[in-house]
């Protein structure tokens, strides 16, 4: 569009000069103003072809960095699909583990409920809070209120607090 405006400018500058050498006019003067006016069209379309290049500059600056955007959107893309795909295999990888520690915890239950309700006390009072609890939440109920009835009242208080907070959020969901 700017291209064919520049043309249509530097035609209609050299209808006016061709005008304006074909007029009536001094004979001395008529060739100074030809070439007056010759040298103006000359100045005109020096300038126009500098702006023309300049757009072209412009122009070529702009596809580069479209280019360069393209690019990076493309490694963008990439990184994201490459942490989606380690977020998944870690996901994975928690759930096995989760499995595995409800094995655990399943044998656990399996060998303290085998145990007398005085030891079973005694081993989940100095077992991690998080594990007893775990423990105390699967036994079988009577067995689990033998073991917290044999606990200090203090700890025992504390896991059972900790049961009916989880039992209570549980049940929200």
């Amino acid at each position: 569009m700017n291209r064919a405006l520049l043309l249509m400018t530097a035609l209609s500058l050299g209808i006016l000069a061709a005008t304006a050498m074909g007029s009536p006019g001094g004979k001395s003067t008529g060739s100074s103003v030809r070439s007056e006016q010759a040298r103006g069209a000359e100045a005109i379309m020096d300038l126009l072809e500098q702006r023309e290049r300049g757009l072209d500059r412009r122009e070529a600056t702009l596809k580069s960095r479209e280019e360069d955007l393209k690019a990076a959107e493309q490694e963008v893309g990439k990184r994201l699909a490459d942490l989606q795909a380690l977020r998944d295999e870690i996901k994975g990888q928690l759930s096995d583990l989760d499995e595995k520690q409800q094995g655990r915890v399943s044998k656990l239950v399996k060998m303290i409920g085998s145990v007398r309700d005085k030891q079973a006390a005694a081993i989940l009072t100095e077992t991690d809070q998080g594990v007893a609890l775990a423990v105390l939440m699967r036994m079988n109920t009577s067995k689990a209120g033998k073991a917290l009835a044999a606990m200090e009242p203090a700890v025992a208080a504390v896991f059972v607090k900790k049961m009916g907070a989880a039992a209570l959020k549980s049940e929200a969901k």
